[in-house]
C-alpha cells in the first residue's frame, strides 16, 4: 500500500504511513518482485514531493540506496528515467544518496543519463558541485559520451563537447 502511494504521489497517505512508521506491520522498505522499494518507484514516476517527503524523514530508517535485481538505486533510476527534478533533490542531499553506484555491467547514473538523451538531466549533473565520476566506462570500457554517440543523442553529445570544461576526458 506504501508503495502503490508512493507511486501514484498521494501524499497525504504516504504522510500517514511515516507517522505510522513504528507499526510491525509497515515496512517502509518493502521490494517489490524486481527490488524496487516505494522511494525507487516515487524516483522512477517523478514524484519530487514524496521523494522531497521521505528525504526530509531520513530519520525514520528509509533506505535510500537500496539496489534493485539489475544493481539500480533510486539515483540511477531517476537519471536513466530524465526525472530532472527528482535527480536535483537527490543532488541536494548527496550526504544521504550514492551518487556513483554502478549497475550491473558497470553503469553510472551519468552514463544512463547519456544513454537515454536526458539532456536536461545531463547538464544538472555536469553543473553539480557534488563529485560525480564523469569518465567511468562500464565493464565494456564504454563512456558516457560514447553512450550518447551510440544512441546519437546530438544534443547530449553536443553539451558534453562543449560543457564539461576539462572535466571528462574524450577520447576522440
Amino acid at each position: 500500500a506504501f508503495m502503490i502511494a508512493c507511486i501514484l504521489g498521494h501524499q497525504n497517505i504516504v504522510e500517514l504511513f511515516l507517522e505510522h512508521h513504528l507499526d510491525k506491520n509497515i515496512d517502509l522498505n518493502a521490494k517489490e518482485e524486481n527490488g524496487w522499494t516505494g522511494f525507487m518507484e516515487a524516483c522512477n514516476e517523478g514524484r519530487a514531493n514524496i521523494v522531497k517527503m521521505l528525504l526530509d524523514h531520513a530519520d525514520i530508517n528509509i533506505k535510500f540506496n537500496k539496489r534493485d535485481i539489475y544493481g539500480e538505486t533510486a539515483f540511477i533510476i531517476a537519471c536513466s528515467r530524465g526525472q530532472k527534478d527528482v535527480v536535483k533533490l537527490l543532488l541536494e542531499h548527496s550526504d544521504r544518496i550514492v551518487l556513483n553506484g554502478r549497475k550491473n555491467y558497470g553503469k553510472t547514473a551519468f552514463q544512463m543519463a547519456c544513454n537515454g538523451g536526458y539532456k536536461d538531466v545531463v547538464e544538472l549533473l555536469l553543473d553539480s558541485s557534488v563529485d560525480i565520476e564523469l569518465n567511468a566506462t562500464d565493464e565494456d570500457g564504454t563512456t558516457a559520451l560514447m553512450m550518447a554517440c551510440n544512441e546519437g543523442h546530438k544534443d547530449v553529445v553536443k553539451l558534453l563537447l562543449y560543457r564539461s570544461e576539462g572535466k571528462m576526458e574524450l577520447h576522440l
